[in-house]
């Protein structure tokens, strides 16, 4: 199931007849630990808690073997995965680490050859590219700077409908201006998402190559592999497609007159709310003070009718604010 906390609040949830928020503020949970398992039960699809205090529960025996199966095929991905990096790193050391490349996969000595390998990767993408980005200083000032680099791959007469799947660590929203740089990377056509923790960030492009880049282990970046292998990128592609179903959609910031006495700076903050942001981060996001953040989360929860964070953000959207 997960963490201990969501696994003790959905087994009270089964246990009880007309499940409410309420109910589990009187077991002793307090508000941040009931929106944070609603939350993550939710996303599994578990539960409906987008009502002001009632919680449905979804019968188990039809959401667990469903949510069983996601997880399973995320499972079989990442083995396949890891398979093929296993191959390759015991081939690689096999002649006494002095085999730097192959003609299937080559190993990377440097950030230079990491970032040529993602050019190359991307300059080959016909029908899908995905990203896996994991928090690196190199990538946050990526990202801030130069956003429309983290997927260099745009449609072009030759190939119109390429799709940009990109998958960013939720915690990149504690870098300033990351919120404005991601959107930009909406605007421009890639799917973004987040998720919480990225184990290494992956380049896949259709399932003819890939990048793994781990620089941010290494910062040096070696160590890092360019993938032509076909078997081992058809399985990278498959684990990033799975990690990315599982990811969060970036939310969009309302606008127009779904905001009501709103401003459209309370338009940001409700979106940033929506991607788990906490005050403080939605604070250096929007270079305005947490006391006037903490202000505007008030007014919101109170336009919204809601009395926790979450509960705020599935208001926004049963509204049509997200």
């Amino acid at each position: 199931m997960g963490d201990e906390l969501t696994t003790r609040v959905y087994m009270l949830l089964l246990r009880l007849k007309a499940p409410r928020r309420s109910l589990l503020l009187q077991e002793g949970y307090s508000e941040e630990e009931v929106a944070a398992a609603l939350g993550s039960l939710q996303s599994r699809r578990l539960i409906d808690a987008s009502r002001r205090d009632v919680i449905e529960v979804h019968p188990p025996d039809t959401t667990l073997p469903a949510y069983a199966a996601d997880l399973e095929r995320q499972a079989r991905a990442t083995r396949s995965a890891i398979e093929g990096l296993a191959h390759t790193y015991y081939e690689a050391r096999s002649t006494g680490g002095t085999a730097r490349t192959s003609q299937d996969v080559s190993l990377l000595d440097s950030v230079a050859d990491i970032e040529s390998a993602f050019f190359r990767a991307s300059g080959r993408a016909e029908s899908r590219i995905v990203r896996l980005v994991a928090r690196s200083d190199r990538m946050d000032q990526v990202v801030i700077r130069h956003a429309e680099s983290i997927i260099a791959a745009r449609p072009t007469k030759t190939h119109p409908s390429l799709e940009r799947l990109v998958v960013f660590e939720q915690s990149i929203l504690e870098v300033e201006g990351a919120f404005n740089a991601l959107s930009a990377l909406r605007a421009d056509g890639i799917d973004v998402r987040l998720t919480p923790h990225l184990a290494f960030s992956v380049l896949a492009v259709d399932r003819a190559a890939a990048v793994i880049d781990i620089s941010h282990l290494e910062p040096g970046g070696g160590g890092s592999l360019y993938v032509q292998q076909r078997q081992l990128a058809s399985a990278l592609m498959d684990m990033c497609i799975g990690l990315f179903s599982l990811s969060t959609p970036l939310p969009r910031t309302p606008s127009g007159p779904a905001l009501h006495r709103l401003t459209q700076r309370d338009g940001e903050i409700i979106a940033l709310l929506a991607a788990g942001a906490s005050d403080a981060t939605i604070a250096r996001q929007l270079a305005i003070s947490q006391r006037t953040v903490e202000r505007r989360v008030r007014t919101i929860m109170e336009e919204l009718g809601a009395t926790t964070r979450f509960q705020a953000g599935t208001n926004a959207v049963r509204r049509g604010f997200l």
